[in-house]
């Protein structure tokens, strides 16, 4: 019935052939994107709580323990209760404006103490999301090998698997500086689980958004692979961008991207840091499928924070 609808309609058949043929051709042709990495968010929020209520539980043990603390009466027969009765009323009126005097005292030292507990509950979780993108000339087609290969092998179910796929990422790039024209970085220090994770994730999602399909993925042992034809690339100017998004305890002090020199510094920097102060990790490459390349164009207006060096 389809058929013989199609055949009555020879122009509207025409029509989403196409449509057809158009969407097929621009999901082959697109610019591809490779992504890889992991996170470990969860487990540090859970170690974060596991500390702060620990923190809080010795805070009201010491609190408690102070002196002044109102402790129990001996016995006595019914005898000095009567010829002492009213000298003991007395004392205990005395020994009530001693101890709300005691605990007035002792406000600022609780205060001061509640703010030197913030300071360390905080001061663990403090980190930072540092951003280094890497434009290269389009000439560093085992560079996308490279990282398609690390793709495919790598493990990143846990912090160790994802750490590596940072520190071979890198390696790779310094492999291949003699193609680098242009790089960036940034340093975004945040204070909390929550608020780092809420970066580290924002900036992955900007990063993507730059891919027209995200032809192989490895991410949280997640893994996603489509086969791409290239696009025919025949400008004389041709390009490849890699981004490195990575959240890190403390806070890195990595250069601004001004030279080669600076680039490399700052990479050698990020490779120092050991798996257990990494966070989460990816990494992202574009064009992914080897010996494709982006234009000039697409490279500025896609990249425009890039800087020549």
């Amino acid at each position: 019935m389809v058929l013989k609808f199609f055949q009555n309609h020879p122009i509207l058949a025409f029509i989403l052939a196409l449509l057809f043929t158009h969407e097929i051709l621009h999901t082959a042709f697109a610019t591809s994107g490779g992504r890889m990495g992991g996170s470990s968010f969860s487990s540090e929020e859970e170690t974060s709580s596991y500390s702060s209520s620990n923190s809080h539980d010795v805070y009201h043990y010491h609190h408690y323990g102070q002196p002044g603390y109102s402790r129990g009466y001996g016995s006595y027969d019914d005898n000095s209760q009567r010829v002492n009765a009213g000298p003991k009323r007395e004392n205990n009126m005395n020994k009530s404006d001693k101890g709300f005097f005691s605990w007035f005292a002792l406000l600022p030292f609780g205060i001061f103490c509640g703010f030197l507990l913030w300071m360390v509950c905080t001061y663990d979780t403090a980190a930072s999301v540092v951003k280094i993108q890497v434009g290269l000339s389009g000439k560093a087609h085992s560079l996308q090998r490279d990282l398609n290969n690390l793709a495919g092998a790598g493990d990143t179910s846990e912090k160790k698997g994802f750490h590596i796929i940072l520190t071979e990422s890198i390696v790779a790039l310094l492999r291949h500086q003699n193609y680098w024209i242009s790089g960036y970085s940034s340093v975004k220090q945040k204070r909390g689980v929550e608020a780092v994770e809420k970066e580290f994730r924002q900036l992955s999602a900007e990063e993507r958004e730059k891919f027209a399909i995200e032809s192989l993925v490895n991410v949280d042992n997640i893994k996603v692979q489509r086969t791409l034809i290239p696009k025919d690339n025949k400008l004389r100017k041709d390009y490849i961008v890699v981004t490195l998004v990575v959240a890190v305890k403390g806070a890195p002090n990595l250069p601004a991207i001004r030279s080669t020199e600076d680039l490399r510094k700052a990479l050698h920097h990020l490779n120092s840091i050991t798996s257990r102060e990494t966070l989460a990790v990816e990494v992202l490459w574009t064009p992914q499928a080897e010996h494709d390349t982006l234009s000039e164009d697409e490279l500025l207006e896609k990249y425009p924070i890039l800087r020549p060096i």
